[in-house]
């Protein structure tokens, strides 16, 4: 079915599109390029962003599918058939890549229009966590809610009026939207 293609191939496709950001933005090749300064220190910020659009690709793949394709920055593109990652490895892995980076982002509340902080990273904890049972075998209700008070408490809440969500404006909607 060309939707289930679709809905398996996209994600991959960000996902290697992100390790490919990864592999070009080391420290190396950034003093290599002689790329220094504020472009320099950008582009370290931005690899938390990138490394949370993965975790977030390979948590669709883990909801929708149960196991991916599992491939890296540190696997060379079109040189290796890549190996598939289980259920449980891959929660365990999109975890640790978000507790990893979630002090690297911009604090909650705080991210341009389209871009990602703190808040992104709890939000996807915590529907990680809620979902553990069904991931790993394991509830991590605890967890869940931790993360989810997290985005709370970083001031978020319901926009009361549904229809203003869909408004050319919703870039003002700071309140509700915490990724965009």
């Amino acid at each position: 079915d060309p939707f289930l293609l679709g809905m398996y191939a996209r994600p991959i496709y960000n996902i290697t599109i992100g390790n490919e950001y990864l592999r070009e933005a080391t420290d190396d090749k950034l003093a290599s390029r002689n790329i220094t300064g504020a472009e320099a220190e950008s582009i370290k910020e931005s690899r938390a962003e990138v490394r949370f659009l993965r975790a977030f690709n390979y948590w669709v793949m883990l909801d929708l599918f149960g196991k991916s394709t599992f491939i890296t920055e540190d696997d060379g593109i079109g040189t290796f058939l890549p190996k598939e990652i289980q259920r449980p490895e891959l929660f365990s892995y999109i975890e640790s890549e978000l507790l990893a980076i979630q002090t690297d982002l911009a604090p909650a509340k705080t991210a341009v229009y389209g871009r990602v902080d703190q808040a992104a990273a709890w939000a996807l904890l915590a529907r990680l966590y809620l979902n553990a049972e069904v991931y790993t075998g394991t509830a991590k209700f605890t967890e869940a809610a931790t993360y989810a008070k997290k985005v709370i408490d970083a001031g978020y809440a319901l926009q009361p009026d549904y229809r203003k969500l869909f408004m050319a404006d919703n870039d003002s909607q700071k309140d509700e939207f915490i990724f965009t």
